[in-house]
Parts: structure tokens; sequence; C-alpha cells
């Protein structure tokens, strides 16, 4: 016998959204692929790299990394008039649907719920797209390369932690030891809107004290 609980009758409510001819494994695969190719792509355009340049990819690790931590905190958990759609997407459905005690996808086909749309990843790329910009005027092409990898790398760091945030605790990935701090942290998020923030690396949920392990 199954017990509903306000979680699965809300996955059970925007299931109906899912198009019938959604590929759970394709949805994957594409954004994990398009993910690698804007990590290994600017690095073909590297040329006579300089030292300070590596100084580029950590700098901007930290960049995108607080992006992350001021979308998840004041797009995403705070109703905006002038763009709803993080917080309807990500409060409303994603929360609702997965609570601390059924962190757990039930089915593939709920990767819908986890994985980014493609208005996520425009939203997260537009994000990012000042600093690029600047970078581009005031560096190297060198440098405007590194960044963008780095921020396509963040990005797949972000979608798999999160995704295996979510999955059932038998399954391969989520037993790896090394995985379980992320899961720990995110499940506390889903018990504690307020805090943990930061998907990927803790720093800005740190700096900001609104870490909890």
């Amino acid at each position: 016998m199954t017990i509903e609980t306000p979680a699965t009758l809300a996955r059970a409510r925007f299931a109906a959204e899912i198009p019938r001819d959604y590929s759970p494994r394709r949805h994957l695969l594409v954004h994990t692929a398009v993910g690698a190719l804007g990590v290994v792509a600017p690095l073909a355009a590297l040329s006579r790299v300089h030292l300070v340049e590596l100084l580029i990819p950590p700098a901007t690790f930290v960049a995108t990394n607080l992006i992350e931590y001021l979308g998840h905190r004041y797009l995403m958990h705070r109703r905006s008039r002038a763009l709803p759609y993080p917080f309807e997407a990500h409060t409303l459905r994603h929360h609702r649907c997965f609570a601390a005690e059924s962190m757990a996808i039930g089915e593939p086909r709920e990767l819908w719920l986890i994985v980014f749309g493609t208005r996520e990843v425009a939203l997260a790329l537009l994000a990012t797209l000042p600093g690029v910009a600047l970078l581009a005027a005031l560096a190297t092409r060198n440098a405007v390369a590194l960044a963008a990898s780095t921020i396509a790398a963040h990005y797949l760091l972000y979608e798999w932690i999160h995704l295996v945030s979510h999955l059932p605790g038998e399954h391969w990935l989520a037993r790896r030891s090394t995985l379980a701090g992320f899961r720990r942290r995110h499940a506390l998020h889903h018990a504690a809107p307020g805090i943990n923030f930061n998907v990927t690396a803790p720093l800005w949920d740190w700096l900001l004290r609104t870490l909890r392990r």
C-alpha cells in the first residue's frame, strides 16, 4: 500500500505537465554533452597561456559559485514580479515535490523535475554574460576561454550533484562516500530552505553563515 504524502501528491499533479515524449535519458545526455562541449571547446582556442592567466579558472569558479548562491537564495526562494519563473519552478514545484523526508525520485521521468530545462539554462547563461563581457573587454582571449570553460564545468557540477542528491539511497552514485556531504547538505536545505544555498562547493554558504552540516 502506497502512503500518500504532500510530496507524492505534488509529484502526481506536476507529472501531468511532463511531455508525453519526454526521455529522461535524452534530457540528461543532451545537457551533459552540451556542457562537456562548453568545457572543451574554449580550451581549443588557447594559445601560449601565461602563468597569470591560470588564476582565471579559480577566480571564475568563485564568482560562478556566488551567482549560484545569489540566484538560489534570492530568485529561487523569493518571488520577484520582474522574474517570477525561478521561484515558481523551484519553490512551488521542486520543493513541493521533494520534501526532506522524500528526496529521492520515484521513477526516471521525474528527472524532469530535477534537471534544468531550456529556460533555466538560458537564465544561468544570462547571469554569467556580464562578467564574461567585462573580461573580454579587459583581458586576453585566453582569459575569456578559460572563464567560459570554467563556467561550463561549474554548470555540469551543479547539475550532477543536484541529481545525485535526489537519487535513491541504493543507487551506486548515492552510495559514494565522496558525495555523502553534498546529499546531506541538500537534504537539510529541503528541510530548512533558509540554509545551504550552494549545491556545489559550499563556499558562499560558509562565508555568509548559511552553511549547516
